[in-house]
């Protein structure tokens, strides 16, 4: 494999790209955009911006250039790299990074090896990508590629884990404190403690919380979620206070 750039990103905005029409249609979950989403929030780098898109060269390409633009990286795209007519992620992301497609040598010469005498014509699309790119290794099928900050990667959760656990390996800054999540349902409805939670929010702007409404027919209770890094003990106290003070108050 050709030598990729080993810059670790400084200040990582990641983002998360699933293309496929079956995902827009409801056909199939969206089971690689969870997993790399939560795999981003465990390494302490959560995700800015998840995007599901059609198989569609022009929005693909629209889409990578806004999150360029936006300054998000590492921009991590899986599905639409194989070489079907409904697989366009390779020409979408060169369209919009303003790269042309080409044929990868080394690409081209990998995938000849591994399909022997069935490397068809369709079969080379797949050696066709953004000029200048590096290849991410695939133990299991086609590399995958990096152009700049955009990562593409095949479909096939089996492949796509490995591949994007060394290139977040490479490309985030090791992050010692873990983030984690912590709940508490109190029965109530959202409204009654909304302004309590957002005076919580903008006193401790280094964590997140959220509400949400508890679901199954029930009288009306909320779960608040907060996710702050592990080692955050004053927040974590300033939540265990407002919960016993919403607790008290809900109870009267």
């Amino acid at each position: 494999m050709n030598a990729r750039p080993p810059p670790t990103l400084s200040t990582p905005r990641p983002a998360v790209v699933t293309v496929g029409d079956e995902l827009l249609y409801g056909e199939r979950e969206n089971g690689n955009q969870r997993w790399l989403l939560s795999r981003l929030q465990t390494l302490g780098h959560p995700a800015e911006l998840a995007l599901s898109l059609p198989d569609d060269l022009g929005a693909i390409a629209h889409w990578i250039a806004a999150l360029v633009a936006r300054g998000c990286a590492p921009i991590l795209v899986s599905g639409g790299i194989g070489g079907t007519h409904d697989d366009c992620t390779r020409q979408g992301v060169a369209a919009g990074l303003g790269l042309r497609l080409e044929l990868h040598p080394e690409c081209d010469a990998i995938l000849a090896e591994r399909y022997g005498e069935r490397y068809t014509p369709q079969r080379r699309r797949m050696a066709e990508l953004p000029a200048g790119c590096s290849l991410l290794p695939n133990v299991g099928g086609a590399p995958g590629f990096r152009s700049g900050d955009v990562f593409g990667f095949p479909g096939f959760p089996e492949m796509l884990q490995p591949m994007a656990e060394a290139v977040l390996a490479e490309v985030l800054p090791r992050n010692d404190v873990e983030t984690v999540s912590i709940e508490a349902t109190l029965a109530v409805m959202e409204g009654d403690i909304a302004l309590d939670v957002e005076a919580f929010s903008r006193d401790h702007p280094g964590a997140r919380i959220g509400i949400y409404p508890v679901s199954g027919g029930g009288p009306p209770a909320v779960t608040l979620r907060l996710r702050l890094p592990a080692d955050d003990a004053a927040t974590h106290s300033a939540f265990d206070t407002l919960v016993a003070n919403l607790r008290v108050r809900c109870a009267g």
